[in-house]
């Protein structure tokens, strides 16, 4: 059975089925395309490295707020990192009950997302722009990758639970029933580790 990875981007995980949207999956595919937009100075150094490394080309394309191209049951763990908080909140519903339902009975979801809790606690009257950025990642000119909504503890909970997840769970760094999490938790602080059982 196999493991699925939403929105890896360029961190895809052996044995794992690594999935995002990042059109360098399709340029990974067209042969020279990487090197001639480097050429051209629209590409840079270290992501045409990447692409002459293969890192893209393992990489699969799914969109998380359409069906996922997978059947029911055929997963055993899903895991994502600091996605959801990139998604509508409509989508992101549609998102969670997908992954339910390519879990398989016993499988395991880990998402992880900023911590609004934690971004507030540390909020500094002295420097809100801090805050700011990371409730709205608002220097990015790409829509897809500014924050769209924050999540506590609670309302992820309530997110999975409108999904069909009985067993949602707060997690710590590392810790948790989801396969390799020493290879993929990367973010210790200011994150907050939620899994869900199916």
């Amino acid at each position: 059975m196999q493991n699925l990875r939403l929105s890896c981007f360029d961190q895809a995980i052996p044995n794992w089925l690594n999935t995002d949207i990042t059109p360098h999956i399709f340029i990974s595919k067209i042969p020279g395309a990487a090197r001639l937009l480097h050429l051209l100075g629209r590409m840079d150094e270290k992501r045409f490295r990447q692409h002459r490394d293969g890192v893209f080309a393992g990489v699969r394309y799914m969109n998380l707020t359409k069906p996922f191209p997978l059947a029911d049951g055929s997963i055993e763990n899903v895991f994502c990192a600091h996605v959801f908080e990139h998604l509508y909140r409509d989508d992101a519903i549609i998102c969670a009950r997908q992954v339910h339902r390519v879990l398989a009975p016993g499988g395991v979801f880990r998402g992880t997302v900023p911590d609004l809790d934690y971004a507030i606690d540390n909020y500094s009257p002295e420097n809100p722009e801090e805050l700011l950025d990371t409730v709205y990642e608002s220097t990015h000119r790409n829509d897809k990758n500014r924050h769209q909504w924050m999540y506590k503890e609670g309302s992820m909970t309530r997110l999975l639970q409108a999904a069909g997840f009985e067993k949602v769970a707060r997690c710590e760094y590392q810790q948790g029933q989801c396969a390799d999490l020493e290879k993929l938790d990367n973010r210790p602080e200011g994150t907050l580790f939620m899994e869900a059982y199916r």
